[in-house]
């Protein structure tokens, strides 16, 4: 009661001074509305970057589109009752009929060429029943697939423009690109068109993300939400520098941190997908992993930079030049190597054939070696190390009867797994394989592997793949295998080859 006694009395006191002659309409045209006193000159820096990017809007825009993507999904429905013609309705029977629904989805593209090429992710239109391609004028086109390339999220598809002149971008160089620098990115974000957002390049070369795609991301802290996927990132000269492609969240929308594909390598993915219809990739012949700080020290590698070499594959490129396990790849054609995962992206972007330099760390020396690039998946890779690759993105090793993914964070989860652990997913064990005479069972991780008493970290489903394969049949190997909060040595002999 007292707290409605003291709003009665504001709404009195509101009231006090007014009357009816105050409710009369003012005469149109006696008010000054919105005649507040403003800068006489805004500073000419920040005028001169709001008119740059402006004009960089207005240059870019027209080449970008938006793609909308339709697929039919089986629908499960869970106890749908049976209506009779009397009493009351009865459960269905056994499993109920699968259903067909209509899925709904997109992202954003950018076209690359006036014949109506449209580069995107991969993401956006793989495994989809119907594609069509909106200009910014609202103009639609049906869209076909030219090639997708799920390793590195590229994907062209091509749309028939007929009489319709398509504005195209203009691609800038991504190896320029420096830290800090102004970028621009435009898309749908969440479907709402024609959107644009400003940020920095934040960081350059990320590939700290888990899974076995080639991740040389530009970082940068321009919003970009679901719906942006495929868009461009911009510079202020108007060119694009990178394919907007994934965030950093944990709520599922816009938190700070946003990754693109340099435009460098989708380029030259592009062209592979259009002139060929497949991406060919450079090929070294080596398992990689990083240098640890222990080791670094102890060899005096600043910045821990540098690859070291755990395998030689026989017969490669690199054992044609004379590389060794135990080498420490320190520059790549005069470029240092900071890691593993950039001396495998900066290998697979270059084309087979082409000729390489590396100067590697070798018993306290220092020496050059050159390399010729062979072809990844070749007949040579494929028949001394390399594990079957499966279109799930797991790898199948036969002598052993294993099928390894990767262990991220929620496969930790759904197996019991300690979230501290690294390695690789045990998938699936065949039956009567040598993995599963011993114990090996999926929903297991394996840490390490040990051949010859040579540790080695198992990094990812390729690498540790691609050793196991490499292990000739009757050979032996020891794991260090995770079952829960368990870990245990295991030997296991390898089987011999069916074919």
């Amino acid at each position: 009661m007292r707290l409605q006694a003291t709003f009665s009395c504001i709404l009195l006191l509101g009231t006090v001074g007014w009357s009816a002659s105050d409710t009369a309409r003012p005469v149109r045209g006696s008010l000054h509305l919105g005649d507040g006193p403003e800068l006489a000159k805004p500073p000419a820096v920040a005028q001169e970057l709001s008119d740059a990017f402006a004009a960089v809007v207005q240059q870019v825009q027209p080449a970008v589109v938006t793609v909308y993507t339709t697929r039919t999904i089986d629908v499960q429905p869970q106890g749908i009752p049976i209506p009779f013609l009397f009493g009351f309705p009865q459960e269905q029977e056994g499993p109920p009929p699968e259903q067909k629904r209509k899925e709904m989805g997109g992202g954003s593209g950018f076209v690359i060429d006036s014949r109506g090429y449209v580069l995107t992710n991969a993401h956006v239109v793989k495994d989809q029943d119907e594609i069509k391609v909106e200009l910014p004028d609202r103009t639609r086109f049906d869209a076909k697939v030219v090639g997708i390339d799920e390793k590195a999220d590229v994907a062209v598809i091509r749309i028939d423009p007929g009489k319709t002149k398509l504005a195209v971008a203009a691609f800038g160089d991504s190896d320029k690109l420096r830290i800090g620098e102004w970028v621009l990115a435009l898309g749908n974000p969440y479907m709402f068109r024609n959107s644009v957002t400003a940020g920095i390049v934040s960081a350059l070369g990320r590939n700290e993300m888990e899974g076995e795609g080639y991740s040389d991301y530009i970082q940068t802290d321009a919003a970009v939400n679901p719906g942006n996927s495929g868009g461009p990132l911009v510079n202020l000269r108007g060119e694009v520098v990178g394919i907007n492609s994934s965030i950093w969240s944990r709520s599922g929308g816009y938190q700070g941190i946003s990754f693109a594909i340099p435009i460098d390598m989708a380029k030259r993915i592009a062209e592979d997908l259009i002139y060929d219809g497949v991406v060919t990739r450079g090929w070294l012949g080596m398992v990689i992993e990083d240098v640890d700080p222990e080791l670094a020290d102890a060899l005096r590698i600043p910045g821990r930079n540098g690859a070291k070499v755990v395998q030689v594959a026989p017969g490669s490129p690199a054992m044609t030049a004379g590389a060794k396990a135990g080498d420490i790849v320190l520059e790549l054609s005069g470029k240092p190597v900071t890691g593993s995962a950039d001396l495998r992206n900066r290998v697979a972007a270059m084309r087979p054939g082409t000729k390489v330099d590396l100067h590697v760390l070798r018993d306290g020396k220092e020496t050059d070696l050159s390399v010729t690039l062979g072809k990844l998946g070749s007949t040579t890779e494929d028949s001394s190390m390399a594990g079957l690759e499966g279109p799930d993105g797991t790898y199948l090793v036969p002598r052993f009867g294993l099928k390894l993914g990767v262990l991220g964070d929620k496969e930790k989860a759904a197996n019991g797994l300690p979230a501290s652990i690294r390695g690789v997913l045990v998938v699936d064990v065949a039956q009567g394989s040598p993995a599963q005479e011993k114990g090996i069972r999926a929903g297991m991780a394996i840490l390490e592997i040990d051949t010859d008493r040579n540790s080695i970290i198992a990094a990812s489903p390729s690498v540790l793949a691609k050793i196991l394969a490499g292990i000739p049949s009757g050979g032996t190997v020891a794991l260090k295998v995770a079952d829960h909060d368990q870990i245990h040595l295991v030997g296991l002999r390898a089987g011999e080859d069916k074919r």
